[in-house]
């Protein structure tokens, strides 16, 4: 007897459709066009990671901050050391930052970063591809997940984050593999990624989870254990980490440990805050694709919009009658894999703790879910499209010259933000290596990107000269890098780095050695004989204090 999951058409005449192909990517060489388009739309996604000196992502000055002292340990001349302590057991952001420093043995350290990025880039439409394939879907709607890379959460800097989406598609692909012909190498498999999961994101892998369990719900051949179980135990390993990361860090810590905790640096509230859905549906475009000042983000969204529709005027949906060896269950399952998305996103608080925002890191795993369900089993024959080729070119064509619309945009946007961020490196490097910074940032905004990405500008120092430099995440718990509980840095009151005009000399300014300052502020006017100017470039003046 045949296996419940075969190949749709298996059970008729008709062959099935080339990427069908039960092995791994033989079908895509069968597929010219979507091979094509597919190397087209991937190279001109990977265009803008590589046109400019800096990256146009708030939080990525962090990143690479904290990279560089977990690279850079040891180095003497770095002397990152002196300031800092390494901690992997309270944080499960290591993924991206091992992948950077493993990498930054081979090469430099951003030039590390930037091929992780690439890693991100390619992996993301590549990963969509494998979970349409892996649900009987045509894959070639896959290629509108290219322009989705550039999100909001990429400029914002959320690296963590960002880059665990392909690892969520590719896990949910290769559960419903699991599920349909279960094995013990595959099962080991996704065990080991969703490990890997979850130490790039604990919300992804959270995520992952409610999926997964539906996934498993719908998408077995049936609900006794017997259908499931083996691919199911995939997850214990990662829950295992979790609970190791939930007793070792404060995520469920009460009000009085909280602010005993993390040496009491940066104490937030407790409070769980969330948004009334009106306010949640009101946004849910803003932080979909609203990264640029003007409307170069807008047009892309529209035409991505476009395309999308017009995909789904085109397709010929799931049925018993394209597969008629899927239950109801397992056909019904994309369109409830985007609606319980959609719920998540309206349902979830927005902040927690030190964690912002939570529901809003929800929208472009909407946005792809939405593609997995819009795609469907073939692409129907239009007056003029009758033959083959002609059909897949009309779903083929509108996404790659999205993609490469997009990429024109963000290549220029990124040259025009490097540009606008000014001499960074070259003020930092007249500072002496391995010393003590305060960055303070007056007018973090841009005129090229929304949110406030010069905010973390000073962390060019740690990058390059090494030290410490203050605002630092290591004031966070989650990063796997803090500061020692005495001889740290001077505690700064929550969200300091926001409202520089709160800094006192005697507060703050006296226990460091240079003092970075950016924008129009003039902190030390009163203190100027307890400081001497080093340089003045651009909007950006370095001061070495004075030591008595």
């Amino acid at each position: 007897m045949r296996p419940w999951c075969n190949l749709p058409g298996a059970m008729d005449s008709t062959p099935p459709p080339i990427w069908q192909d039960p092995q791994p990517w033989r079908w895509l060489r069968r597929d010219p066009w979507l091979l094509a388009g597919l190397v087209v739309a991937l190279a001109a996604t990977l265009w803008p990671l590589w046109v400019s000196d800096l990256l146009p992502m708030m939080d990525l000055p962090q990143h690479l901050a904290t990279a560089r002292i977990l690279h850079s340990y040891n180095d003497p001349w770095f002397a990152v050391d002196k300031y800092h302590v390494i901690d992997f057991s309270r944080t499960q952001y290591l993924s991206w930052y091992l992948s950077v420093d493993l990498l930054a043995y081979l090469m430099p350290l951003e030039t590390a970063n930037r091929v992780v990025l690439s890693g991100y880039a390619v992996g993301l439409p590549l990963a969509m591809l494998a979970l349409l394939r892996a649900h009987g879907r045509d894959p070639a709607l896959g290629l509108l997940a290219a322009p989705l890379v550039y999100n909001v959460f990429f400029f914002m800097g959320f690296a963590n984050y960002f880059t665990a989406l392909p690892l969520l598609l590719w896990a949910l692909a290769l559960l419903q593999r699991c599920l349909d012909a279960p094995t013990w190498p595959k099962v080991a498999g996704l065990a080991a990624l969703t490990v890997v999961l979850f130490y790039s994101h604990a919300q992804a892998f959270l995520l992952y989870g409610l999926l997964a369990g539906l996934t498993v719900l719908l998408g077995a051949p049936g609900l006794h254990p017997r259908h499931w179980w083996k691919a199911a135990v995939h997850l214990l390993p990662a829950l295992a980490a979790l609970g190791v990361w939930t007793s070792r860090s404060l995520i469920l810590a009460g009000e009085a440990d909280w602010k005993q905790g993390h040496g009491g640096r940066n104490v937030t509230s407790t409070q769980v805050n969330f948004e009334s859905i009106q306010e949640r549906l009101h946004h849910l475009a803003d932080w979909w694709t609203d990264v640029y000042q003007g409307d170069a983000d807008e047009k892309l969204a529209l035409a991505w919009m476009a395309a999308l529709l017009a995909a789904l005027l085109l397709r010929q949906p799931q049925s018993h009658e394209t597969h008629p060896q899927f239950h109801w269950r397992r056909l019904k399952l994309p369109a409830v894999l985007v609606a319980v998305t959609l719920v998540v996103y309206l349902a979830s608080p927005v902040s927690y703790k030190w964690i912002w925002p939570i529901s809003y890191r929800f929208v472009p795993v909407v946005a792809l879910m939405l593609l997995l369900a819009a795609s469907g089993a073939d692409w129907l024959a239009w007056p003029g499209l009758g033959r083959a080729w002609p059909r897949r070119l009309a779903v083929i064509a509108p996404a790659v010259l999205l993609t490469l619309m997009g990429a024109q945009v963000h290549a220029e946007k990124a040259r025009a933000f490097s540009a606008e961020a000014g001499p960074i490196r070259q003020v930092v490097a007249l500072a002496e290596p391995g010393k003590k910074l305060l960055s303070l940032v007056y007018g973090a905004g841009s005129a090229v990107l929304q949110q406030a990405p010069m905010i973390h500008m000073g962390q060019y120092y740690v990058v390059d000269r090494g030290g410490m430099a203050s605002f630092s995440f290591a004031d966070f718990p989650q990063s796997p890098v803090l500061y020692p509980d005495v001889g740290g840095p001077p505690k700064f009151p929550a969200r300091f780095e926001w409202t520089p005009e709160r800094f006192t000399w005697q507060e703050h300014g006296h226990w460091y050695d240079y003092i970075l300052v950016r924008g129009p502020g003039q902190p030390l006017l009163r203190d100027m004989d307890k400081v001497q100017l080093v340089t003045e470039q651009g909007p950006y003046r370095l001061y070495r204090t004075r030591k008595p």
